[in-house]
């Protein structure tokens, strides 16, 4: 629950504030849809492999790294990729009618309440 809403928010913060400051430039938009889908797909891909793959290299004989590797169920990883891929058509749809309204806007925030009740149950 904490990496899709208390870390989420605190990670996210940084890219709400750019995506204001670069809104005002004339390729602003393009630049910033850019930098979040690809940090998207960074952590979806390099971030959640590279952990994986090194939490099984631990070295059981120190102290500071836990006991047993991480283990991730593969319906987790899933469930994630499909909201990402769902949201990243959403928003390829929303760019390609040209304008955000303030019920898309509502859409993709039920969309994240959906995957914050779907992670909790």
């Amino acid at each position: 629950m904490a990496g899709i809403t208390l870390l989420a928010l605190a990670n996210g913060a940084g890219d709400v504030v750019t995506a204001v400051v670069a809104s005002g430039g004339a390729d602003g938009v393009a630049y910033n849809i850019g930098a979040l889908f690809g940090a998207g797909l960074f952590v979806c891909s390099i971030v959640m492999s590279l952990t994986i793959i090194k939490s099984k290299e631990m070295n059981p004989k120190d102290k500071n790294t836990p006991k047993s590797p991480i283990i991730v169920d593969k319906n987790t990883i899933y469930r994630d990729l499909v909201y990402y891929i769902a949201v990243c058509l959403y928003v390829i749809a929303l760019g390609a009618w040209g304008k955000i309204t303030w019920y898309a806007a509502v859409i993709l925030l039920a969309i994240y309440i959906s995957q914050v009740l779907v992670v909790y149950f």
